[in-house]
């Protein structure tokens, strides 16, 4: 079976204030966790309160999958960053693998 790449987009709120550096937190967060690929930035929005990310995963499967493991990942992330209670509030999934043919 073909593994598939997607491109995952996030973004959380929290309840509290955002410190300076959440994005950056993020980043790191997503380019030492195993299983996301490439990495295309991260960063917050201390006055809305949000901090966002990007990056890849191959999946085996369609995109139920890979919403699955994503949304895994990107609240795997907020925990590492010291976001941990902050809710995702959007998940962008998108095919990157070339189509057949």
């Amino acid at each position: 079976m073909p593994v598939n790449t997607y491109s995952i987009r996030f973004q959380a709120r929290d309840d509290h204030e955002l410190p300076a550096d959440a994005g950056d937190r993020v980043r790191a967060a997503l380019d030492g966790m195993p299983g996301t690929g490439s990495v295309h930035g991260a960063g917050e929005d201390r006055e809305l309160r949000t901090v966002s990310g990007e990056f890849q995963v191959e999946v085996d499967h369609g995109i139920a999958e890979a919403a699955q493991v994503s949304s895994r990942f990107a609240k795997e992330a907020l925990k590492a960053a010291g976001l941990g209670d902050a809710q995702l509030v959007e998940l962008w999934v998108s095919l990157r693998t070339p189509a057949p043919g």
